[in-house]
């Protein structure tokens, strides 16, 4: 329990390095969760059921984003949220919101080009005039290909990144959807790359995305399909996990969405069990994570990904790692509360992985999901998607 206590410890400083005030676990945001006019304590309830503690969404006024906060917090959630009030008259919004304790925090922009960045830092410094105690977000566009380059305005993905890093938003944001009905986007590993990169170089946590509402090229998801994107984006050091969405929106064509955890007339799907599984998953591994120093991440098996590199030496401790897969694994070291772990995550959410091991001495133990120590075995199956976690010393 003392290493846990530990763990505990550095959530609350990280929380509060990022003028955030502290949660007890992981950021879990809903991008999209319960619409303005649906902010009833039924909707509130399901939602935290879900495990969801930030509700991302925009309000018409700045009386339906203070009711729905007030809502909020007695289910243990927090409003990540903006209404014109916030764009038009940001310091009146700021007096307003910087003491309602169901309040995360501002909603300034999504996929901004480096052009819009300069309207947005206005809008953040005069909120910071007025409140310093609360996020100020801004989501950044993936790099895809190069049309990504004409919607950021900018010669390079690096000089949007490098632009994004110097906002007063205390987060680095991204939203890439990798699974797609073809199978996986090629540049995803090399997009988690950068993002760690930037993160490094700037001192700001990354925040990751989870698609959970299929549409237009995006198919259904299952349970590995969800945790090969919660798993990755851990394992690049993902300081809160975003799931794009939590309500269904509305499903007109070309994107056609369906069957989000909630629908659009706010109805439970076989999704929301599925998430809320997970969700499950993620908030009793989130003291492992949260706070993490990611000390390297690399590939192994399978064709290597543009931008990565390839595992060329055992992990501390080891004697012996292989793994038998076709798609490979990502095999992450990071340092938290004083211990060194390394966490594997099967590359292929179709068929499981088998990870072969053994160690130096008996400090190698595995970590179990429910943070329980397991002697470490000589041989373990890898379910698609999932992950394994150890603790080197």
């Amino acid at each position: 329990m003392k290493s846990l206590k530990v763990l505990l410890l550095h959530i609350l400083i990280s929380c509060a390095s990022q003028g955030i005030h502290a949660v007890e676990s992981m950021p879990i945001i809903a991008y999209l969760g319960i619409p303005f006019n649906k902010s009833t304590d039924q909707n509130f309830k399901d939602f935290s059921d879900c495990g969801f503690n930030i509700s991302l969404y925009g309000y018409e006024s700045l009386p339906q984003l203070v009711n729905a906060c007030n809502v909020a917090q007695k289910y243990g959630v927090r409003i990540l949220g903006h209404c014109p009030e916030t764009h038009a008259n940001p310091s009146h919004a700021a007096k307003i919101l910087k003491h309602n304790k169901g309040f995360f925090g501002y909603f300034i922009q999504d996929e901004p080009s480096a052009p819009d960045m300069i309207a947005g830092e206005n809008e953040i410094r005069i909120l910071k005039s007025v409140d310093t105690s609360h996020c100020f977000y801004i989501n950044l566009h993936p790099y895809y290909d190069t049309w990504t380059l004409d919607a950021t305005k900018t010669k390079t993905y690096s000089e949007y990144l490098e632009q994004a890093s110097r906002m007063s938003c205390q987060q680095i944001s991204f939203d890439y959807y990798p699974i797609t009905k073809d199978g996986i986007r090629d540049g995803w590993y090399n997009n988690l790359e950068q993002i760690r990169k930037i993160c490094k170089s700037s001192g700001k946590p990354m925040w990751g995305f989870v698609l959970s509402v299929p549409h237009a090229m995006y198919p259904q998801p299952n349970m590995a399909s969800l945790r090969l994107q919660v798993y990755s984006n851990l394992s690049y050091g993902a300081q809160a996990i975003q799931y794009f969405t939590y309500w269904t929106p509305p499903g007109e064509k070309p994107n056609d969405y369906h069957n989000g955890p909630i629908t659009h007339d706010g109805k439970k799907t076989k999704t929301y069990y599925l998430v809320k599984r997970m969700n499950k998953e993620l908030r009793s591994l989130s003291p492992i994570f949260l706070g993490a120093e990611i000390t390297s991440v690399n590939h192994i098996g399978g064709k290597l990904p543009k931008g990565t590199k390839k595992l060329s030496r055992l992990p501390k401790g080891l004697s012996s790692f292989k793994i038998i897969s076709k798609k490979g694994a990502v095999v992450s070291q990071f340092r938290n509360g004083g211990n060194l772990y390394m966490c594997v995550v099967n590359k292929d959410y179709e068929k499981s992985l088998t990870l072969c091991i053994s160690a130096r001495n008996k400090k190698t133990v595995e970590i179990q999901k429910d943070l329980t120590e397991s002697p470490l075995q000589s041989r373990y199956e890898i379910q698609p998607g999932d992950i394994r976690i150890f603790k080197l010393q």
